[in-house]
């Protein structure tokens, strides 16, 4: 009779060790009993545009997804480069250790700059509205460092585009529209795996930024959900 009331306690003390262990493991980890805070959204303006360029979307952002923090930038310019160094300095700035960027037109070149040459690990999920990935000609008119960057024989995309498109774990989205007007939906295409939504008749190049369906179809993106077609 020793022995087992010995077992028994011995049991018991396990249990309650065990059970103050759990406790203290959530009380650790709040992610274990509640779902994770979304990564915080980096709205990336584009040509000659500004922070202001997102204020409908980011009110789209609170009144459908209010989990979610959107923050817009101001781009230093029309380098892509310079650009690029911006949104690493926000970033560290903010003290964002994972972020999701939305691009829309230039800004998405900003962005995959930021991605490819300084900080890929930084960033869960990139999405570019009606962004000239692969360059448009009437941008070839321009100095290299007031938007020439976006001729599809610029140094610039040629540094950009060289190997993959889409390199590590980035979740990559490219949202585009056949009356888009200004960007050619051929340009609008990354090569490698990458989620490509494309709108028919979908909204003019100015809008993409404002649109009710490209909104919801950067939510999708945003939790690495494709809208569109997976392209390997």
């Amino acid at each position: 009779m020793t022995i087992k009331r010995h077992r028994r306690h011995r049991g018991i003390a396990r249990w309650a060790v065990s059970g103050l262990s759990t406790l203290l493991l959530l009380a650790i980890l709040p992610g274990a009993v509640s779902a994770a805070r979304p990564d915080p959204i980096l709205l990336v303006h584009g040509y000659r545009g500004s922070a202001g360029t997102w204020q409908e979307m980011i009110g789209r952002f609170a009144a459908e997804s209010p989990k979610r923090t959107a923050v817009a930038i101001s781009l230093p310019g029309q380098d892509n480069i310079a650009n690029a160094r911006a949104i690493r300095d926000f970033i560290v700035a903010k003290g964002w250790k994972r972020v999701d960027i939305v691009g829309q037109s230039m800004g998405g070149l900003s962005a995959r700059q930021f991605i490819k040459f300084l900080d890929p690990s930084t960033v869960d999920t990139y999405v570019s509205l009606g962004t000239p990935q692969y360059g448009i000609l009437s941008a070839c008119l321009l100095p290299s460092w007031y938007g020439g960057q976006m001729c599809p024989s610029s140094g610039f995309l040629g540094n950009l585009n060289a190997g993959d498109d889409t390199p590590g774990s980035v979740y990559w989205t490219t949202i585009y529209s056949r009356t888009d007007g200004l960007v050619p939906t051929s340009s609008s295409r990354l090569d490698g795996g990458a989620c490509h939504v494309y709108e028919d008749p979908g909204v003019p190049h100015n809008d993409m930024d404002n649109d009710a369906t490209i909104f919801s179809h950067v939510l999708a993106a945003t939790d690495r959900v494709c809208a569109g077609t997976f392209k390997p």
